[in-house]
């Protein structure tokens, strides 16, 4: 995107994608060995793939693979505006797969626009997420969910997933029990579903079935519970959040906040009188 309206950056402990957001007039992308999705927002714009020329409207979710160079323009001599992830192709891979559910190893996207309303705004609300502090859990599980969703998209895509058993039940316990002996630490999601012994997919979906919880939420759970019973002991904010492993205060203020209805300064206040 050329113009000094774009932002770049990438998450914590994640080298494998780029985040891009701003406004441009103009674009032209010769890929090398990267994948760019993106929604565009504000005004439409004129896209360009070898001989294919089309609109791409206010809303829509693109999704470029490698295969050939892609550029786009403006319509109407308007500047659109767009949020986007670059990702490289190993880090798609290795984001998407897993021992029980292995997917294609180049996923193409003939149709770069993808009618999926859904999916365009859960990209929205992963991209602005990424931007704010978080768990690498809950990272690493929204990217993962994410990228899964829109590579099944592909023509290229083939299930391979299996139904889940009582025989699972033990993996979930294992997990649970990992969250809960170090809910200080920021645990990958690859880490965690070592732990229990089965892939990260089946280990969300595993979740999302018994609990109707993604991991992460029972890993803030357990930082929320130990930072209440800190508080309550008189312990100061900022100590509590590096304890509990919270990115820092503002971190922890957001997460108590939305669990409990107070900040964590007015919980230890009512709490001692």
């Amino acid at each position: 995107m050329a113009t000094e309206q774009v932002r770049m950056w990438r998450p914590a402990d994640e080298d494998r994608i780029l985040l891009m957001a701003g406004q441009t007039a103009r674009y032209a992308v010769e890929p090398r060995g990267e994948y760019v999705f993106g929604v565009v927002t504000g005004q439409a714009m004129r896209s360009r793939r070898g001989r294919d020329r089309r609109v791409v409207l206010p809303g829509q979710l693109v999704a470029w693979d490698p295969s050939s160079p892609h550029a786009g323009e403006a319509v109407g001599a308007r500047p659109w505006t767009a949020r986007l992830m670059v990702v490289e192709v190993a880090g798609l891979a290795a984001l998407t797969g897993d021992d029980d559910e292995a997917v294609p190893a180049d996923v193409a996207f003939p149709e770069p626009v993808i009618p999926d309303a859904r999916l365009a705004g859960d990209f929205l609300a992963l991209h602005t997420a990424l931007e704010t502090p978080a768990t690498r859990l809950e990272r690493d599980a929204r990217l993962a969910e994410w990228l899964r969703a829109v590579t099944g998209r592909s023509p290229d895509a083939r299930s391979q997933r299996s139904p889940l058993s009582t025989r699972d039940d033990k993996a979930l316990r294992l997990a649970r029990d990992y969250l809960a002996d170090q809910p200080e630490r920021n645990i990958s999601l690859d880490e965690l579903a070592a732990a229990a012994g089965i892939g990260k997919f089946r280990l969300i979906r595993l979740f999302r079935q018994r609990t109707g919880l993604p991991p992460h939420a029972l890993q803030l759970a357990h930082r929320i519970r130990i930072a209440r019973r800190m508080l309550e002991a008189g312990q100061a904010i900022t100590d509590t959040a590096a304890a509990v492993g919270f990115a820092d205060q503002s971190h922890l203020h957001r997460h108590f906040q939305r669990s409990l209805g107070v900040t964590p300064a007015e919980y230890q206040r009512r709490f001692a009188t």
